[in-house]
């Protein structure tokens, strides 16, 4: 099997429909707090009456609201992204202020993971994890991430022989 693959190629990372899932997600865990907020309140009118204090109730709730938006970074995640793949290895480069750079090479990958979402799978894009003994990999957001996939198989094929 003959294997044709541009040095350094650059894959494409999804931003803006990622960036809006991102969002969406963050709403809908907002949404479902405020939503146990309220049944809380009503069973604790219902339980206690008059006597209930609904400010116990917001400080209980206000930790959750701050873990949420503690990651409200993802946001901006996908902007920060950078992967490489050539013919040997492959290479994700993320993080603004703090630099991480991830390199596997591809002969050592024992399993490929292929995550999509509903908004990934319209605008046609994924997340890839590749595995290996020691280490793991993620390629995130990578648009046509089948056809990545499928790819980094049949390097693998070529390197180990099959």
């Amino acid at each position: 099997m003959e294997l044709t693959l541009i040095k350094d190629e650059s894959l494409l990372v999804i931003k803006l429909p990622r960036m809006f899932e991102a969002f969406i997600e963050i709403i809908i865990k907002l949404i479902g707090l405020y939503f146990t907020y309220l049944v809380f309140k009503k069973m604790g009118i219902s339980l206690m009456g008059k006597e209930f204090q609904t400010d116990t109730l917001f400080s209980l709730l206000l930790l959750p609201v701050l873990y949420i938006f503690k990651d409200s970074h993802v946001v901006f995640k996908p902007f920060t992204i950078k992967v490489l793949l050539n013919d040997k290895d492959v290479t994700v480069t993320s993080g603004f202020f703090t630099k991480r750079h991830d390199k596997l090479t591809i002969r050592t990958v024992d399993n490929i993971e292929l995550i999509t979402t509903p908004i990934g799978r319209l605008y046609n894009y994924g997340t890839l994890h590749l595995y290996t003994p020691g280490a793991t990999v993620t390629l995130p957001y990578i648009k046509n991430a089948i056809e990545i996939q499928v790819r980094i198989e049949n390097i693998m094929k070529v390197q180990n022989g099959n």
